[in-house]
């Protein structure tokens, strides 16, 4: 059951909006993993699941979370988005970025919004392959024999598996440059992981998100400067989202818990 519910998954997480985006490339594969990462505020900490998508084309990479959108085709803006964005089921995560590889050629464009805000931001950086130890160490995920690799990315350590029999060079989110498929992969201190929980063969388009055509145009370094602000100060980023929509914020501003705040531990340090 658990099976057959995962690779139905598979197609019901596309973008709805399909027909009127710009097509990028054609997939090889399309594979789902299970994202497990961290998430504090000043009274707890919880470990938070989603569901990201990985297409795989013959030159570009898509990688974006099913769960967010599937809620951002659903849910109607309205005065009680807070409650929405604040009291959001456990543990059910929706990130919302999308992170295309070598699109353009040789470069990694990054889109999403920091939380609590409703414009979307795009930035362009060089394509970075982390540098690889492999290791001796061997396991099989998904009937498919791999071999453990270990690098240093961006402030944090991690330990990965990539299958030899699939001689494709890419992994979730930014990470690429191993002999085969990046099928699991998580940092020394467990905070972020990835596990491939299917794959599937696929000629179908990739395409360039159309909400997100039109995002704000910034810079790595500005975004994260941002997002680092949204989670220090969230009424205040919320009280900016609601003027854009036209809301007014002081009518529901104790309904935004004071706990809000969120720790701010990316998955990239540096």
């Amino acid at each position: 059951m658990k099976r057959l519910f995962i690779l139905t998954l598979i197609f019901i997480c596309i973008d709805f909006n399909i027909n009127a985006q710009a097509i990028i490339d054609t997939m090889q594969l399309k594979c789902l993993y299970e994202h497990y990462y961290q998430y504090s505020t000043s009274k707890s900490t919880q470990t938070l699941i989603d569901t990201m998508r990985l297409e795989i084309g013959q030159k570009i990479c898509k990688f974006y979370s099913c769960n967010y959108g599937l809620f951002d085709s659903t849910v109607t803006v309205t005065g009680d988005i807070m409650r929405i964005v604040y009291k959001s089921k456990p543990n059910k995560s929706r990130n919302s970025y999308t992170v295309y590889v070598n699109y353009p050629e040789n470069k990694t464009t990054f889109n999403g919004n920091a939380i609590g805000t409703v414009k979307y931001f795009e930035y362009i950086e060089d394509f970075e392959i982390p540098k690889w130890t492999i290791q001796k160490e061997t396991q099989k995920i998904l009937s498919h024999p791999c071999r453990k690799a270990t690098c240093r990315f961006r402030g944090r350590d991690y330990t990965a598996w990539y299958a030899l029999d699939i001689p494709i060079s890419r992994g979730p989110y930014k990470f690429a440059g191993l002999p085969g498929l990046i099928l699991k992969i998580a940092d020394t201190e467990n905070l972020y992981s990835f596990e491939c929980i299917a794959i599937e063969n696929s000629n179908e388009k990739i395409y360039k998100d159309k909400k997100k055509t039109n995002a704000v145009p910034t810079t790595r370094e500005e975004f994260i400067s941002m997002e680092k602000r949204t989670h220090q100060n969230p009424k205040s980023t919320a009280r900016e989202a609601f003027k854009i929509l036209g809301f007014n914020f002081d009518e529901i501003k104790d309904r935004v818990p004071d706990d809000a705040k969120v720790k701010y531990n990316p998955i990239e340090l540096e």
